[in-house]
């Protein structure tokens, strides 16, 4: 008889390339979000399956962002429990080069909405402190 494994992926299994992220804006129909995902990732790091430092690994860019220039969400972080949560949102998109634009005010990303092309938008929650980071949504900005 053959033995199979079946592993479920982890954070560290999972690659984010924003050269991907660029390609697929333009087949963006509508918003995606990965709440669902963040409660499997947190009841593994509950159960004990996968270790709190595969998640709490934010790039050091991010945490730059995240601790000088995105705003607090008002929640606390779902592992250290403190208030250093912070909302980042990247968009990909025609002339915005392959790592996209870190965007920073609801008046930018309305300006990019209007240009031509289309721009997809990713927020990633963040914690300033111990460096939990998750994809929350993604969400097509236009549909020029």
């Amino acid at each position: 008889m053959d033995t199979f494994r079946i592993s479920i992926a982890t954070l560290s299994d999972v690659v984010f390339h924003p050269g991907i992220a660029a390609r697929d804006a333009a087949a963006s129909v509508g918003t995606v979000d990965y709440r669902l995902q963040r409660q499997r990732v947190l009841a593994e790091v509950d159960a004990g399956r996968v270790d709190r430092s595969e998640v709490c690994d934010a790039h050091p860019e991010l945490l730059r962002v995240a601790r000088n220039v995105a705003a607090p969400t008002g929640e606390a972080c779902p592992l250290c429990l403190e208030d250093g949560m912070r909302l980042v949102s990247y968009v990909f998109g025609p002339r915005l080069g392959g790592g996209g634009r870190c965007v920073t005010s609801l008046e930018e990303k309305q300006r990019l909405s209007k240009r031509r092309g289309d721009f997809a938008c990713y927020e990633v929650e963040v914690c300033a402190l111990c460096g939990w980071n998750h994809l929350l949504r993604r969400y097509p900005l236009n549909s020029s």
